[in-house]
């Protein structure tokens, strides 16, 4: 006789329609995933189900209404026991137990099963039922909205688990780009935390929450902020995905999933010790607020203290995400909320200079070169609302609307080389204000419909976009001469004065948007994802101003259609190739000799690939090839508008080509072992420009082609299983910068990570992290030739330590 097959997951989501799409596997298996996505108990002798297969079930089912379908056509039912558990039965009311089917009384009067006739209960053991999945997922809408499995999406898909940003301590975006494959980052802001993803040679325009996308492009990039303890995965997909986002560029999408309300009581309590003083508290709790379960309640705290390997600097970050949750029926569904962020950097650090032809000057890590009052102040305030409605016929409605305000306030000082000395600079003064402003409404329909004896997927959705952004100067002046090789940072203070007649700028930005996308399945092993949008961009511009400002419109696009069209064909059960062709477009404010504005960017992703799927979904794996071919890039119209004119002038006949390989395999190679590897190769060059030189160059040197990247963890097995240990490994080829006299390197380098945790019982837990094992000395940005600043190092060796209580 098996073992007792108990699944459960704390809180339960058994009420609450989930989306699923499982294959025709065996019952047991379809029965397993489907109660680890309802986060549901359920509590059964697997010999129960021997040799019992599934038709497979997809679509928007509670966790009755979807067992109901799997049970159909066997001798099997659906009960709940008197402990609030279910089970599965027999229609005669019999179970397996020592290997004999016995019989359960049934009380007249409820579908509950008492225990007698000496049948002992199932144990009710609590198992995280994502662990089965804990490095991937079964389903993602990332990239087209429709609900599709990782393997029957077109496209190159990552996602990073709740478990995996637990394991290696994946706090904000800069580490959500370290651990996703084919993904790099840029700082190029005012402090460590604005970073801008890059994925194909193209940088991230958006940064969608619940599939709402955030504008990050400009100043907004200081305002939009990340907490990872507020969600529960993050999706990626990369190459174009302008069906459901609109205009931006073809490097791909990050889709924040927020932590939603449990029925079930939730408890999660960190505390963390490490390096540099790091002190971080995290608290998340939820559970149902009424005795029905259908009103629900979930908060999520953080805060954290830290200084860092570079003197001076000190960061404080707080967080508060609340949400609410009810059942207004069996059938609508609405939540409420909204976060709070505040981060506080006090000794900005904007970098390290080099020489001035850009050989490294091999200071300490911890050289600081600017003020001790210099400061960063961030706010990010976000409230957000939805309604779901589930229609007959597994179809459903659902509507979204989410407003954020971002503020960044700042003042610190800026390093200039100074002409025939190498160590000592000019050092002024700069603050500034920048400010967003976003609202975005989202609206969608979708569900099943049967045509030519086959079942297809449709969706349908608008959604509109509205984002004022602002920047104003509020500090300058200053003004001394530090020589690096005697500085004292405590030394000196800001010495500059508030802006009087400050440099103002403004940008207000509409876009609309109507879109449709469908699942055909053409053949039982071939189906096509097709799709279309319509997109409306306007923006609104100030250019740098003083005083009163001039409003013209800079950007207006019209009725600009964006494709979809992917075709996947399942090799086996486990294999599918897929290719498809996805399209973006970007507005540019170029203008052509008759003074109109350009045409749009168009970037368009041409992939093909293979996937495998594995253990039921516990593996994922994929192999893809990519072009990517943006077209329509502003170039000078030397023959309308020559340079040593009176006026200039551009044509779209710019093309940049990026090509490449993607390389990937995410989840469960063991119950015990868990496994997230990829590489990634990116050539992305010049095939058409006005400069001819360009023609066949990179047009980042400052990223790096091949991407190597693994994280692993392992809980070994009884006696031992209260331990578990974790190891990652980076990897990048070499960037560099190369100006006219100046240039800068970093060679390749990898580094590496350990990680090791301890169950001390069923709610208690230590784990340690300790990264660049071996204190590897690199570079993550490099300088510029008119910059006594802005090269940074990497981290040094560091480790943290973290208590966690769950409940």
């Amino acid at each position: 006789m098996g073992s007792p097959h108990v699944l459960a997951q704390s809180p339960t989501l058994q009420s609450t329609a989930v989306e699923v799409n499982i294959a025709a596997i065996s019952l047991d298996q379809a029965i397993a995933q489907f109660a680890g996505l309802c986060r549901t108990e359920i509590s059964y002798d697997p010999k129960l189900l021997e040799n019992r297969k599934s038709r497979g079930l997809k679509g928007t089912y509670t966790f009755e209404q979807g067992m109901t379908i799997l049970l159909q056509d066997t001798p099997f039912k659906l009960i709940k026991r008197a402990d609030g558990i279910w089970t599965i039965t027999t229609t005669e009311n019999q179970v397996y137990y020592a290997g004999q089917l016995k019989t359960l009384d049934v009380k007249a009067d409820s579908d509950q099963i008492s225990n007698r006739s000496g049948v002992a209960q199932l144990p009710a053991i609590t198992v995280n039922a994502e662990d089965s999945y804990a490095y991937t997922t079964k389903n993602t809408a990332t990239a087209t909205g429709l609900n599709l499995s990782v393997k029957e999406t077109p496209q190159s898909v990552s996602v990073i688990t709740r478990k995996q940003m637990d394991d290696f301590n994946v706090q904000n975006l800069a580490d959500i780009i370290k651990v996703t494959p084919g993904l790099y980052g840029k700082n190029g802001g005012i402090s460590s935390i604005e970073v801008t993803p890059y994925a194909r040679g193209f940088s991230f325009g958006h940064i969608n929450v619940d599939g709402i996308p955030l504008d990050i492009t400009g100043f907004n990039q200081r305002n939009v902020a990340v907490d990872t303890v507020m969600y529960e995965q993050v999706d990626v997909v990369r190459g174009a995905t302008g069906l459901l986002e609109g205009a931006g560029t073809p490097s791909g999408t990050i889709n924040l999933v927020r932590k939603r309300p449990t029925s079930r009581p939730l408890l999660d309590l960190t505390a963390s010790y490490g390096s540099w003083n790091n002190q971080q508290f995290t608290i998340d709790a939820s559970q149902a607020l009424n005795a029905q379960g259908n009103t629900r309640g979930r908060v999520v705290g953080a805060w954290q203290d830290s200084d860092s390997f570079v003197d001076v600097t000190n960061t404080k970050n707080g967080t508060f995400y609340g949400i609410v949750e009810a059942d207004l029926s069996d059938q609508t569904k609405i939540g409420l909320g909204g976060s709070i962020q505040r981060t506080r950097t006090n000794g900005v650090f904007r970098g390290l200079p080099t020489f001035a032809d850009g050989r490294h000057m091999n200071l300490s890590r911890s050289s600081y070169f600017d003020t001790p009052d210099s400061y960063q102040d961030r706010d990010n305030d976000t409230v957000f609302a939805d309604i779901q409605h589930r229609l007959n016929n597994n179809w459903k409605i659902k509507a979204s609307v989410t407003h954020i305000k971002g503020d960044n306030d700042a003042k610190y000082t800026l390093n200039e080389r100074i002409t025939d000395s190498e160590t000592t600079f000019n050092q002024s003064e700069s603050g500034w204000k920048y400010g967003t402003e976003q609202t975005i409404f989202d609206l969608r329909l979708n569900g099943d419909f049967d045509l030519f004896n086959r079942q297809h997927e449709f969706l349908i959705g608008a959604n509109y976009r509205k984002d004022n952004s602002t920047s104003r100067q509020t500090w300058g002046g200053g003004g001394r001469i530090i020589d690096i090789n005697n500085y004292n940072p405590y030394a000196y203070r800001l010495i500059g004065e508030s802006a009087t007649v400050p440099l103002l700028w403004g940008r207000n930005t509409k876009e609309y948007g109507l879109f449709a996308a469908a699942n055909l399945q053409l053949l039982d092993s071939l189906h096509a994802v097709v799709g279309g949008r319509f997109s409306w961009y306007q923006q609104d511009t100030t250019g740098w101003y003083t005083g009163t400002p001039t409003w013209k419109r800079s950007l207006d696009e019209s009725a600009e259609f964006t494709p979809y069209f992917g075709l996947v064909y399942d090799i086996n059960q486990n294999h599918s190739v897929y290719g498809s062709v996805t399209e973006i477009f970007e507005p540019q404010s170029s203008i052509d000799v008759n003074g109109n504005t350009l045409d749009p960017l168009t970037g368009t992703n041409y992939e093909l690939g293979i996937k495998g799927e594995y253990f039921d979904g516990a593996l994922n794996s994929s192999l893809a090839i990519f072009r990517i071919k943006q077209r329509n890039r502003a170039v000078t119209d030397e023959a309308n508008c020559p340079s040593s004119g009176s006026i200039s002038c551009s044509r779209a006949a710019g093309e940049v080509q990026s090509d490449g390989v993607d390389l990937q395999l995410t989840g469960a190679l063991t119950p015990n072992w868990q496994i997230a590897l990829s590489y990634t190769y990116v050539k992305a060059e010049y095939k058409k420009d006005s400069v001819a030189s360009n023609i066949g160059q990179r047009i980042n040197t400052d990223e790096p082609q091949h991407l190597f990247k693994i994280y692993t963890n392992y809980q070994l097995p009884a006696p031992y299983d209260k331990l578990s240990l974790g190891a990652s490994l980076y990897g990048q080829s070499k960037m560099y910068r190369s100006e006219s006299g100046y240039y800068t390197a970093q060679d390749k380098y990898a580094t590496v990570d350990l990680s090791g945790g301890y169950k001390f019982n069923e709610h208690l837990s230590l784990q340690l992290n300790l990264n660049n094992l071996f204190d590897k000395k690199y570079y993550s940005e490099l300088g510029y030739s008119w910059a006594g600043y802005s090269e940074i190092y990497g981290a040094p060796r560091n480790v943290l330590a973290t208590l966690r209580y769950k409940f």
